[in-house]
């Protein structure tokens, strides 16, 4: 008996303990991988919206400043309106609507003020 005590080795419970502790390291690095590969989606997605509204202001600030004025458009597969009030600064609210990843409807609102580049 004094035998079996003196050697030393791992019990099936070290190996048991050691088995479960790896698999939640592993199922934990799994859930974290979905979770990253998720918001660098809903990155893209959102890059996407931005670039499309950037590409429909910078149209609209090269019409010129008269010409500003109240008007709709789809710019990259995305529908765009904007309304102008104002008189200097004019003030233009960009809307641009969108399905967010849960398929919902969203709008993004922007505030944009221009000056009359003539004194």
């Amino acid at each position: 008996m004094s035998r079996r005590l003196d050697q030393r080795g791992v019990s099936l419970i070290e190996v048991l303990v050691a088995v479960i502790v790896f698999a939640l390291v592993l199922l934990s690095l799994a859930a974290t991988g979905g979770v990253a590969a998720r918001q660098v989606y809903k990155s893209r997605s959102d890059m996407h919206v931005w670039v499309s509204l950037q590409e429909q202001v910078e149209i609209l600030a090269n019409t010129g400043y008269d010409a500003l004025a109240t008007d709709s458009a789809v710019t990259q597969g995305y529908p765009t309106h904007w309304t102008v009030s104002g008189t200097n600064p004019k003030k233009v609210v960009f809307v641009l609507e969108r399905t967010n990843l849960s398929g919902q409807a969203v709008e993004d609102t922007v505030i944009l003020y221009f000056a009359d580049p003539t004194p």
